[in-house]
């Protein structure tokens, strides 16, 4: 079997898989939308290699185990990267919020600031 046809397949498969994940896991809200694009883009450059490229010279050196090992080893590269992308749309996701609830906590301290002052103002006008 020709390496080079497989793994042009393999690419093109990836590819299409990685952009079907992204999409997915986008519209499941896992992942935020700016590292979403990043994987489709990821993804749209895999399905181009795919079709662009052709091994030719560094194939005639891999055995179908070899071959194999570099199929599991990139999916578990992509798997891993997968992964953090998800950790890291939830952090981006927590620090967004806590960003709102921390400017709502500012604007009800300038608020309790305001009436503390009103109250002093208060007090003082009706003690003279």
């Amino acid at each position: 079997m020709d390496y080079g046809i497989f793994l042009k397949l393999i690419m093109i498969l990836a590819g299409v898989v990685i952009l079907l994940t992204d999409i997915i896991l986008l519209a499941k809200r896992k992942m935020a939308e700016s590292v979403s694009i990043v994987w489709g883009f990821v993804a749209l450059l895999g399905i181009i290699a795919g079709i662009v490229l052709h091994p030719s010279g560094w194939i005639d050196y891999m055995s179908e185990t070899g071959m194999a090992l570099v199929i599991i080893l990139g999916f578990c590269f992509i798997y891993g990267l997968f992964y953090a992308s998800c950790h890291l749309s939830d952090i981006l996701k927590k620090q967004t919020e806590m960003a709102m609830n921390i400017s709502l906590l500012n604007q009800e301290i300038v608020e309790l600031k305001k009436e503390i002052a009103e109250r002093e103002n208060n007090l003082e006008a009706g003690t003279k």
